[in-house]
């Protein structure tokens, strides 16, 4: 009887030894979901042709389409954000064509315009009717390959450091890390400027094309699409919104002024955070691309600023006030007439992308 007894009390100790381990960390949410998404791709591969106005594949059904792309275009004076989060609704074709019976016939833009949206979206599908096929056939596998490269590259580069890249950007930006996963559609090619992200009804979500190398560059590219998803979560809550509200209340900026300098503070905290948390080596995608040299006044003010505070110099209230203080100084100096000459009209910041 004594080796049963002793049996039971070995295997009394091992439960007890297995109770006492702790359980197993929770593994932290997903902050970016990569999607890879035939129909998305078709959609900005045929937006990017339509805007090259080149020689089109030998595919059936590519004229139609590119001929419904730039029809849809100028119906919706190139607000393409408003209609393609039907995209996210839908892998093919036939499912699009019934998102389209779904939507509302038209939507009211801002400045109390009109845009068909319901015709917009039902033409592009039969647009896209006849392409989809051979689009599967010759141009999605390749398509498919470079967007999976991409996600691995993401996998591999950037996810397993998201807790910290997002802890660096809420903590300068005052957002808040996403509870929910941010979409990101990747497609094997889109038209300018490449990356985009909008608004659906399930919250922001972005495009971004690879048609580069998988470096730093790309990696700060997709960080930059995530911030302004960050800050259409944030609403009025982040540091971007005040900034947006300080700087029109300057008078005489116009809506492209605010557009521009708060856009830059993007670039320059995607640069930073990338080159704290990934890449020491990294450059900023505004030097490497141009984009700095695009916005000069914003430039000048914007970077010096934004990179004292990241690097500790100077408090965030004080980057946000040299921001303000000398867009109104220099909106001041633009607004002083010389020599008779008249002063530039205010531009319409870009629309269709955030």
């Amino acid at each position: 009887m004594r080796r049963p007894i002793l049996i039971f009390v070995a295997l009394l100790n091992l439960s007890a030894i297995a109770w006492a381990e702790p359980p197993k960390a929770a593994a932290p949410p997903a902050i970016l979901e990569l999607r890879v998404n035939p129909l998305m791709d078709l959609h900005y591969w045929v937006r990017k042709l339509g805007r090259e106005k080149g020689e089109l594949p030998a595919i059936e059904g590519l004229p139609q389409a590119v001929a419904a792309v730039l029809q849809v275009g100028d119906s919706l004076e190139g607000q393409w954000g408003i209609l393609d989060a039907s995209f996210t609704e839908a892998t093919t074709v036939e499912e699009l064509a019934r998102v389209a019976t779904q939507l509302p016939e038209s939507f009211t833009t801002r400045d109390g315009g009109t845009l068909p949206v319901r015709q917009c979206l039902t033409s592009l599908a039969a647009g896209y009717r006849t392409l989809e096929k051979g689009f599967l056939a010759t141009v999605w596998p390749r398509h498919r390959e470079i967007a999976e490269r991409a996600a691995a590259a993401l996998r591999t580069n950037l996810l397993p450091k998201a807790p910290e890249v997002y802890a660096d950007l809420s903590r300068h930006l005052g957002v808040s890390i996403p509870s929910d996963p941010i979409p990101v559609y990747l497609v094997a090619a889109a038209p300018f400027p490449g990356a985009f992200t909008m608004r659906s009804q399930e919250g922001p979500f972005s495009i971004v094309a690879l048609e580069g190398e998988l470096d730093s560059q790309w990696v700060e590219i997709v960080v930059h699409e995530s911030i302004h998803a960050l800050d259409v979560r944030a609403g009025e809550g982040s540091v971007l919104a005040e900034l947006r509200r300080r700087l029109l209340k300057v008078p005489g900026a116009s809506p492209r002024d605010v557009h521009d300098f708060v856009h830059t503070v993007m670039f320059v905290q995607a640069a930073g955070t990338v080159r704290r948390v990934l890449d020491p080596a990294h450059k900023d995608y505004g030097d490497v691309d141009g984009y700095y040299a695009k916005v000069p006044r914003a430039t000048a003010v914007v970077v010096p600023a934004w990179r004292d505070y990241m690097d500790g110099k100077i408090s965030r209230e004080a980057a946000v006030e040299k921001i303000v203080g000398m867009e109104r100084d220099g909106t001041k100096k633009e607004g002083t007439k010389e020599k008779g000459g008249p002063q530039a009209a205010p531009v319409k910041p870009p629309s269709g992308k955030l």
